[in-house]
């Protein structure tokens, strides 16, 4: 069993409300996630206590996974623990922080996990993943 701490950062060309406002609904976890497909099948916004329903896509085939939201304190960071996820996976907590830098927004994805799958095949998977989204969290900003 692999446990580690997977840290990425994206710098947002937007000012932190626009950011929170983004991020508050996990709808938009479709729009920024090239890999795997990502569709919500629940209540979407980011709000303690909610639980978060989503269908992932993988080569032609669909898994299930549930999150729930923990320690909102808008619009700086929210926490969601996965409470079912696939294999390889056993646990799994995300961290997301979100920092002003004048017009701009640092945001910080710190993932803590457990797997049966070590390291060296999960994190090109995650560096993969995450770089995905900065890129559309990019575009979408540009707008």
């Amino acid at each position: 069993m692999t446990s580690f701490v997977y840290t990425y950062k994206t710098i947002i060309n937007a000012p932190i409300d626009n950011v929170w406002s983004f991020f508050s609904s996990a709808t938009n976890l479709s729009k920024i996630t090239p890999f795997p497909k990502v569709e919500i099948i629940s209540d979407p916004r980011t709000i303690t206590g909610n639980r978060i329903k989503m269908k992932l896509g993988y080569a032609g085939f669909n898994v299930r996974w549930i999150s729930l939201i923990e320690d909102v304190q808008e619009p700086n960071r929210f926490v969601d623990t996965a409470v079912k996820l696939p294999f390889p996976f056993v646990e799994w907590s995300h961290i997301h922080t979100f920092t002003p830098n004048g017009n701009e927004t640092i945001m910080q994805d710190q993932v803590h996990l457990r797997s049966f799958l070590p390291s060296v095949f999960l994190k090109p998977l995650l560096n993969s993943m995450f770089k995905g989204r900065e890129q559309a969290i990019r575009l979408h900003f540009l707008t």
